[in-house]
């Protein structure tokens, strides 16, 4: 029971950040009438400055591609990057520190002049997203400082020409602007590749065949924080607000909307996961089995083993059924209501009954067995925390990450935390649960081509 309902939480994570995932089986409820309830997915992400500063690059290698022309001074100008630009990035603003070579030439009767010189140019680029995930920059040259002023040689003399570079470089910087804004723009195709994100959510998940169960999740919202800056990461987080939808009829296939887009600075740090979900007898039962069989109790004289032991429900009760044999010989039935105890995060069966079936006569109420020594370690076996559980479920989570991160060349963390029981309820043969996982996601991108992979 625990591992599937672990592998289903860590398949709607997947689900988050990959469009080529496959879920593992959960089980299901099955219900007479929809059920909505609602999942927030919280993804803690850390870009790699060096993948932000290689995507600058670019832009900036794409500007300077090309020579300047500048009829009113009679000038060309040709740019050049000697070594790779630095970026910082904090909220939705980017600034970026370029060491540029510049190279002017200048046609005159009496010769083809030309200067060399080195600057350093700032320029400061505010990025955001719309609510229709619309990319937008405005880049802006904030200053710049010469290095080296390029000079231009005439007859064996030298001269600075700052002054004319100075202007050449005022009259251009709002073609160099506009030429990074559009570099980026192809760059950050963010609508795009959400648009074919939302593509994995349109059609309702059955994972369980045998099942008439139906899971549809529909992304009502996303939120985004503004980036903060560090030595070698920008580090924010998104928001999903998810719709999960569960029925027994089929949901026909529909072409999710992709979800607005909203800013927001209070964004919590943990993910918070729910689930509608039944936990089979025939799962639970592999906990009686474990705690129950080959077990010896003591009390005095007397002496009991179990074996054979199976559970099972009803609406009301929970059954405990194991032979018995040593000091008394036959079946026996222990009866209780299953509660769920929010301090403690566990389940018990809250015994109500202890009955023993003999061959010859059923001898109702044992005293020495109903009650006393024996009656307190049967109980100490009825009590199933789900801290326990969610120890065991974080290994085989580290697991199946660990491999997703090497098939995608990410970096992600997943820490489970704890796990409750908003309502549940008996069914026959199984517990209709809505579960609710606590749970922190972190995902370092080392390089944005990544997602390219998923």
């Amino acid at each position: 029971m625990k591992i599937q309902i672990f592998s289903f939480l860590t398949a709607i994570l997947m689900l988050a950040c990959s469009k080529k995932s496959t879920p593992p089986t959960p089980i299901i409820v099955r219900e007479e009438a929809p059920q909505k309830f609602t999942s927030d997915i919280i993804i803690n992400y850390k870009l790699d400055k060096t993948g932000i500063k290689d995507t600058f690059n670019r832009s900036i290698n794409a500007t300077f591609k090309a020579p300047f022309m500048i009829p009113d001074y009679d000038v060309k100008l040709t740019l050049s990057k000697p070594k790779d630009a630095t970026v910082e990035i904090e909220g939705k603003q980017v600034t970026v520190n370029v060491p540029v070579g510049i190279l002017v030439e200048k046609k005159t009767i009496l010769a083809d002049l030309k200067g060399k010189g080195l600057l350093d140019m700032q320029f400061v680029s505010q990025i955001d997203l719309d609510s229709l995930w619309n990319f937008k920059s405005t880049t802006k040259l904030i200053k710049h400082n010469w290095v080296e002023q390029p000079k231009l040689s005439i007859g064996g003399l030298s001269i600075p020409i700052e002054t004319i570079s100075n202007a050449v470089i005022n009259k251009t910087k709002a073609d160099i602007e506009k030429t990074i804004d559009e570099s980026l723009k192809e760059s950050f195709t963010i609508r795009q590749v959400m648009t074919d994100n939302m593509r994995m959510f349109d059609a309702a998940l059955r994972p369980d065949p045998s099942t008439n169960a139906y899971l549809q999740l529909q992304p009502e919202r996303i939120l985004l924080n503004k980036v903060k800056n560090s030595k070698t990461h920008a580090i924010g987080k998104i928001s999903m607000r998810v719709d999960n939808r569960l029925s027994t009829l089929p949901i026909p296939t529909t072409k999710t909307p992709l979800a607005k887009l909203q800013w927001s600075e209070t964004i919590p740090d943990s993910s918070t996961i729910r689930l509608i979900l039944d936990m089979q007898v025939s799962d639970l039962n592999e906990i009686m089995v474990a705690n129950f069989n080959g077990k010896t109790f003591e009390a005095g004289d007397k002496k009991i083993t179990l074996n054979n032991t199976l559970l099972s429900t009803d609406y009301d009760m929970m059954t405990v059924s194991t032979d018995v044999s040593g000091s008394i010989n036959g079946n026996l039935v222990i009866k209780g209501r299953p509660i769920y105890d929010p301090k403690k995060n566990e389940f018990y069966i809250n015994i109500k009954d202890i009955g023993l079936k003999s061959k010859n006569v059923a001898l109702k109420t044992v005293a020495w067995l109903a009650e006393g020594k024996i009656r307190k370690e049967l109980e100490a076996k009825l009590h199933f925390p789900l801290d326990d559980y969610v120890k065991e479920a974080q290994q085989m989570v580290n697991t199946q990450i660990s491999d997703y991160n090497k098939k995608y060349d990410l970096d992600i963390k997943l820490g489970l935390g704890r796990m409750d029981i908003e309502r549940f309820d008996l069914k026959p043969g199984k517990i209709n649960a809505l579960v609710r996982n606590k749970f922190y996601l972190e995902m370092t991108v080392k390089d944005f081509r990544s997602f390219g992979k998923m």
